[in-house]
Parts: C-alpha cells; structure tokens; sequence
C-alpha cells in the first residue's frame, strides 16, 4: 500500500496536470477535428436551375416510355382462362393408359422350378452328408411341393417376374367366372378379415 502511495506522490511532483471537464469533452474533440479532416467544408451536390420546376413533367414523360417499351411478345388467346379446364380434362379422358396383363400361373411355374431344383440339391447334399443311402430318386416331387406349399422355400410374384422377364404371358382366364362367384359365395369374408 505504501509503495501506491509514493508512485501517486511522483506523478504529481511531475507538474502535469489535466484541465478540468477535459477527459468529458476528449471524445467529442477527436470526432470534430477526424470529421474536418476527413470531409470537406463544402458539400459538393448542387441542384440543376428549375430543377423542381421540371422533376414532374421528367417523371411522367419516363412512365410514358417504359409503357409503350413494355412489348413482351407474349400474348394470351382470347377466351382462354375460360376454356383451360375443358381442354384439360378433355385432353386426359383421351389418354387411357395401358394397363399390361400379367398371367401369373405361368410366372409361378417359372419361378417354382429354379427352387424346386435347388431345394432338391440342397437335401441331396444334406442327406448325402449324412452317408446314408438316399438317392434323388427316393425324394418325391410331392415332398418338393409340401416345402412350398408349407412357406419352407418362399417365392413372390416379384422374384417369379424376375426370373422369367423375357417370357410373354397369355391372357387366359384360370378360372370361369361361375367358379369364382361360388368360391366367394362359400367363403365367410368376415372371419378372414378378424383373422388377418
């Protein structure tokens, strides 16, 4: 605390001393004299003799020309917002689309033989592992459809069409009609439907 105290008492032998209210008013006099500096005394824009006398009459000729110049080369048909809709929605009742048949008994039977004949050389692999003497011909093609029928080799349409892309499909009906209204007709909907 001493040692504040003499450095105080050697700044003020020194003999400099700040004029009152000057740190108040510093700030103030740096901006003036950099706004001297930096700026002329003189604004420099001056305003055109009858400069406000013909701003308007300047204005309005401008406008004039914009709009005569405003030629976009665009023009809308007569009518034509009022007759949009029908030409629209004649033009989509004239565009049918094509809707393709696909026979999917001949898909399924594509896609079945690929893995009917894996699945019959996967269980002769595995049953020939096991060393005992069973030959393809012992497995019956009847065993080969229980697998597929009980979801043990999973097909859908999707894997069937992808096999059998470059075979064309013919469009005969697998069952008459008759046969499927009498299935419908047998069948109980509402109990499949709280099933599934």
């Amino acid at each position: 605390m001493k040692k504040r105290e003499l450095e105080h008492k050697k700044l003020k032998e020194t003999g400099f001393k700040a004029p009152d209210g000057y740190f108040d008013t510093v700030e103030d006099a740096i901006f003036a004299q950099i706004a001297t500096e930096k700026f002329p005394g003189k604004e420099g824009f001056t305003v055109p003799p009858s400069y406000f006398k013909e701003v308007e009459n300047n204005v309005l000729k401008k406008l004039d020309q914009e709009k005569t110049q405003k030629v976009t080369g665009h023009k809308i048909p007569e009518a034509y917002f009022e007759t949009i809709e029908d030409r629209v929605i004649a033009k989509l009742k004239d565009e049918k689309p094509v809707a393709k048949v696909i026979d999917f008994r001949s898909i399924l039977l594509k896609r079945i033989i690929p893995f009917a004949a894996a699945a019959s050389l996967l269980l002769f692999l595995v049953l020939n592992s096991i060393h005992e003497d069973i030959s393809l011909e012992n497995v019956a093609t009847t065993e080969i459809e229980q697998w597929i029928e009980n979801d043990l080799i999973a097909l859908d349409a999707y894997e069937i069409a992808e096999v059998y892309s470059d075979v064309e499909l013919d469009n005969q009906d697998i069952f008459a009609d008759e046969e499927i209204m009498d299935y419908l007709d047998d069948m109980n909907v509402e109990k499949i439907i709280l099933e599934n």
